[in-house]
């Protein structure tokens, strides 16, 4: 295997010299640590129901829902134009959202309103997320150079997965000491979302975007759809669509597979290591490790392998993942099938999202953007109600064996039309 040598100097001075860039993204981890926290409080409040499958599938797909909405999301922030300080705003509002959800929490103990509770107040902190995420994708293309983009956004992708550790590894403890204190999480949530408005407030640099939209425009649905529209025409133009389409299938393959995952760490203790929200921890932890080699590291031989050929072998790995579940091997066989998948993710995401930036237009960026994640989205709860009509149905067993014929069914399918559009 012949590895390319690569140095994170650029990365170092960039981060160095930068300082707007740098704000920014500690001011989007330390934002993503507040959203997870939270997320493995519902998960860990769903496993503990007696209806635990519907109530993890629940949670799985209230995850996505505010992903739905990018479209629309990125069609409002054309408007934008003083986008930190609406940026800033939308942060207090966070921060008085989970410091009301905190009175709340501790003031009534009722299971079930709990649940609910915190389930929509994901949702509305998520939209924010959403919104303030939209408003800053054209800086991809504004503060940050062609030459840079590769290594910042492989820094994005790892600080992504991190933070997601370190959000549900500060749930997890906070829970074993103190069980069902969801209140105390939620303040502790607050603090996080201060934090990221601190970073944030200490930007102070040119947000100036090229705009499709004033702030004088009407907002309708027929131009809505009239923008989208146009913005999938400059994506069939760029020739990124077979990419995108499968991205998309791999990915209702892949949040089948994750379900199938969660509900057979419920009921199989072969497949936990420690409780289930340590074992979220330590599937997180194998993320992050495959994404930092992923991300990362440069082998000369996948830099020739096209998109489509780099999605396949990932799934590749996930047959591989799903066999060692179906036959009840021990979670470790699963890491490590997991991890090779994660890191040919891992080194195609940074890659792909810098030739995307590079390609489209600025003026079309965040739309295309949004709609590349939409459609990803879309097949997420897809993936993962389909999943849960077969778990219902046939049972785990059954599900595993009608997952993998999916998947293989998934690469042969590809490989066709990888074939087909080569020649």
């Amino acid at each position: 295997m012949n590895l390319k040598r690569v140095t994170n100097a650029k990365l170092i001075v960039v981060l160095r010299e930068k300082k707007h860039v740098r704000y920014l993204i500690c001011e989007k981890t330390v934002n993503r640590i507040g959203s997870a926290l939270y997320n493995l409080a519902l998960l860990t409040l769903a496993s503990k129901q007696t209806y635990s499958t519907l109530a993890i599938s629940l949670v799985k797909l209230f995850e996505n829902l505010p992903g739905l909405l990018e479209p629309i999301l990125a069609y409002l922030t054309d408007r934008e134009t003083k986008r930190l300080k609406k940026a800033a705003l939308l942060n207090v509002i966070q921060v008085l959202l989970y410091f009301a959800l905190a009175f709340l929490l501790l003031k009534y103990q009722m299971p079930l309103a709990l649940f609910v509770i915190i389930l929509l107040a994901n949702v509305l902190s998520d939209l924010l997320d959403g919104y303030m995420s939209k408003m800053f994708t054209p800086f991809s293309k504004t503060w940050i150079d062609q030459s840079e983009r590769r290594e910042i956004s492989s820094l994005d992708i790892v600080l992504f997965s991190l933070s997601i550790i370190i959000g549900q590894l500060i749930g997890a403890q906070w829970l074993a000491v103190y069980p069902n204190n969801f209140w105390g999480l939620a303040l502790l949530n607050a603090v996080t979302f201060a934090l990221s408005l601190f970073f944030l407030k200490k930007i102070k640099f040119d947000d100036t975007v090229k705009m499709v939209m004033s702030a004088q425009d009407n907002v309708s649905a027929t131009d809505f759809l009239q923008k989208m529209r146009l913005a999938y025409t400059h994506m069939k133009q760029k020739h990124i669509m077979q990419t995108v389409w499968l991205l998309t299938f791999g990915k209702v393959i892949a949040m089948g597979y994750g379900l199938l995952l969660n509900v057979a760490m419920v009921s199989t203790s072969n497949l936990r290591l420690g409780s289930y929200s340590q074992t979220l921890v330590i599937l997180q932890l194998t993320s992050l490790i495959g994404l930092l080699l992923g991300s990362f590291l440069r082998f000369n031989w996948l830099e020739k392998i096209n998109y489509g050929q780099l999605i396949m072998l990932a799934n590749v790995a996930l047959v591989f993942a799903i066999g060692s579940c179906f036959l009840g091997l021990p979670l470790g066989y699963t890491l490590f099938f997991k991890l090779i998948g994660i890191i040919l993710s891992g080194y195609m995401a940074p890659k792909y999202y810098t030739d995307l930036v590079q390609v489209i237009d600025e003026e079309q960026l965040t739309r295309v953007d949004s709609l590349v994640n939409f459609v990803l989205l879309i097949s997420a709860p897809l993936g993962i109600l389909l999943t849960t009509i077969c778990l219902q149905l046939f049972g785990l067993k059954t599900s595993w064996l009608l997952e993998l014929g999916a998947t293989l069914i998934f690469i042969l399918a590809g490989e066709i039309v990888i074939y087909k559009n080569k020649h």
